[in-house]
C-alpha cells in the first residue's frame, strides 16, 4: 500500500511539473495603426548599413517609431556601453506607449548586457521582442527569466527595402497584428520542409543562432529547452565550427532534451576538401539525438526570414515520404484593451 502512495504522488508530483513548464507564455499585444513601435540597439551599432529606409518602412505601414538613447551612440564594437545598451532595452519595455520593440542590429554585445535587465520589470510588461542573430542570447533570457514571448524575425538593418524579400516583409506585417495563431506556417515559393528523421512531436518553439546557444552553455542563461522544437541557424562558420558547437549542444544534454529540430539556414558555412560538408555534420546531429529533423527552414541571415514567435506551442511532422510542415497552433499575441474616449 504505501508503495502504491508513494507512486501515486511521485505520478502527481511529475504531472504538477509537467502543468508548469507548459504553462502559457506572456504574450504582449496585436499592433494596430498609429501604435508605437520602440527601437534597440543591444549590441553592434547600425555599421553604416541602412537602418533609417526601414523607419520609413514602419511609418509606411502606419506606425509611429521612438528610438531607445543608445541606437546612434558607438563604444568600441558596441552600440553605446553595456549600461547604456541594457538601460535602452529596460526603457523601451517600461515605457507604456511602446507596444513592441525592434532590434537595430545584431553583431556582437546582447550577452553582455543580460545581468543587467529588469526581468521582473519586463515581466510585468511584456511585448514582443524582435531580432536574430546576436539576439538569440536576449530570446533565450527574455523567455527563461522573464517569461514571456519574443519573436525571431527581421531586424531594423534587414528592414530596410534592399535587405529582405516580399516574403519577409509580408511575414512581419501579419505577425506584428494577428491574434490568431500562425497555423501551418507558409514559406517563400520554391521553398519546402524536407525530413531528416522522421516523426511527429510537439512542445515550445525555442533556439535561434547556433554560435549563441552553443555560447551561453553553462552559463546562467543557457537554453533549458525541455520538450522544446529547436530550431538553428548560422553564417560564416566552417563546417568544423558547426560541428563542435552542435557538440557542445549535445554534451550538455539540450539536443537529448529537446522534442524536434528544425534547421534555418546555414549560410557560407565553408568546408575543406575532403572534409564533411555543414549538411553532413547537422544530419549527422540530427540523427544522433533519435528526435524528429527536419531542414530548410526560412530563418536566419538569408533574404527570407520567418515570423517564429519563440515560447509558444508548435508542431513539426517530419513524414518519411521527405516533405515536413511546422504548424504553430497558439497565438503570440492578445488583443489590446483599447480605451474609449
Amino acid at each position: 500500500m504505501r508503495k502504491i502512495l508513494i507512486s501515486c504522488l511521485l505520478v502527481v508530483a511529475m504531472t504538477a511539473l509537467t502543468v508548469m513548464a507548459e504553462a502559457p507564455r506572456a504574450k504582449g499585444t496585436a499592433l494596430q495603426p498609429g501604435d508605437t513601435i520602440g527601437i534597440a540597439a543591444p549590441a553592434s551599432p547600425d555599421d553604416g548599413l541602412d537602418a533609417a529606409s526601414a523607419v520609413h518602412v514602419l511609418q509606411a505601414m502606419g506606425y509611429k517609431t521612438v528610438m531607445a538613447p543608445n541606437v546612434r551612440e558607438r563604444d568600441g564594437f558596441f552600440a553605446g556601453t553595456d549600461k547604456d545598451r541594457a538601460a535602452g532595452v529596460n526603457a523601451l519595455f517600461a515605457n507604456e506607449d511602446v507596444k513592441a520593440v525592434v532590434c537595430l542590429n545584431g553583431g556582437y554585445g546582447s550577452a553582455r548586457i543580460l545581468d543587467k535587465l529588469d526581468y521582473a520589470m519586463i515581466a510585468k510588461h511584456p511585448k514582443l521582442l524582435i531580432g536574430f542573430s546576436d539576439i538569440t542570447a536576449l530570446h533565450t533570457a527574455l523567455g527563461e527569466k522573464a517569461g514571456i514571448v519574443t519573436v525571431h524575425g527581421p531586424m531594423m538593418i534587414t528592414l530596410a527595402p534592399s535587405n529582405h524579400s516580399a516574403y519577409t516583409a509580408q511575414q512581419f506585417s501579419k505577425g506584428v497584428t494577428t491574434t490568431e495563431p500562425i497555423g501551418r506556417l507558409s514559406l517563400p515559393p520554391g521553398k519546402n520542409l524536407q525530413t531528416i528523421v522522421a516523426g511527429t512531436a510537439q512542445g515550445r518553439l525555442a533556439g535561434g543562432n547556433l554560435t549563441m546557444l552553443a555560447a551561453a552553455a553553462g552559463t546562467p542563461y543557457e537554453l533549458k529547452g525541455d520538450g522544446a522544437i529547436l530550431v538553428l541557424e548560422d553564417v560564416n562558420e566552417d563546417a568544423y565550427r558547426i560541428d563542435r558547437m552542435m557538440q557542445q549542444l549535445w554534451q550538455n544534454g539540450l539536443l537529448k532534451r529537446v522534442h524536434a529540430i528544425v534547421y534555418g539556414d546555414f549560410l557560407n558555412c565553408r568546408h575543406d576538401p575532403g572534409d564533411f560538408t555543414t549538411d553532413e555534420v547537422l544530419t549527422y546531429y540530427a540523427k544522433l539525438s533519435g528526435k524528429p529533423a527536419v531542414r530548410g527552414l526560412p530563418m536566419g541571415h538569408g533574404m527570407d526570414n520567418a515570423f517564429l514567435p519563440l515560447g509558444v506551442h508548435a508542431i513539426v511532422r517530419a513524414d518519411a515520404d521527405g516533405t515536413a510542415t511546422l504548424t504553430i497552433d497558439e497565438r503570440h499575441n492578445r488583443e489590446a484593451q483599447r480605451i474609449q474616449k
